[in-house]
């Protein structure tokens, strides 16, 4: 990406961040962000395709992010590698929420409006996030820690990750600890397993 499209990215992000995807009209975008009008369409055809260069770069951060909470350790259980993603992605978007708030939810396009290439993006994304976790259903019904490896049970997950996350009724420590309760018992863990995990 050269120097003027990323600077126009970095300071979409920030605006996005600050005011949420729709909080900033198409007219109102190019003057906010402080590039003339001409470096922005220069790069960018319209304000989907903007969100859409901005949607890719949060991706990068989200998924280091998931790496550096999520190293493997030799031995856990299915059950306790989905517990632990789980947890990184509600840190993850407690600490982001309004610059993250549309990423992990393909539902967060805005309704009767045309699919561009941000609504293709966020759909890609939360494929991509649904199917980290049924790989770690699957593990988990493999090593007996869950009993439910349906794939629906991972969109399931992804929907009591973000809802707790965007509720933020309680601390997080007692966040952490509801998620956990919350998603042994959807995926049919045992006693025996969940005390492992």
């Amino acid at each position: 990406m050269n120097a003027s499209r990323q600077a126009v990215v970095e300071a979409a992000a920030g605006l996005f961040a600050s005011l949420g995807r729709e909080g900033v009209g198409p007219r109102d975008l190019v003057r906010r962000l402080g590039f003339s009008p001409e470096t922005v369409y220069r790069h960018f055809k319209n304000r989907d395709e903007l969100f859409a260069a901005v949607l890719s770069r949060l991706q990068g951060e989200l998924f280091a992010h998931l790496e550096a909470s999520c190293p493997e350790a030799a031995g856990e259980t299915g059950l306790a590698m989905l517990l632990e993603l789980a947890e990184a992605y509600c840190r993850f978007l407690e600490e982001r929420p309004v610059a993250y708030g549309d990423i992990v939810s393909a539902a967060g396009r805005v309704r009767n409006q045309p699919a561009g290439e941000s609504a293709r993006e966020l759909d890609r994304l939360y494929a991509r996030i649904v199917r980290q976790f049924e790989v770690l259903l699957h593990l988990g019904r493999l090593d007996g820690s869950v009993g439910d490896d349906a794939p629906e049970t991972a969109r399931r997950v992804v929907s009591v990750v973000v809802g707790l996350t965007r509720l933020s009724l309680v601390a997080p420590n007692v966040r952490a600890a509801n998620l956990r309760g919350m998603l042994t018992s959807l995926v049919g863990a045992g006693a025996a397993r969940i005390r492992a995990a």
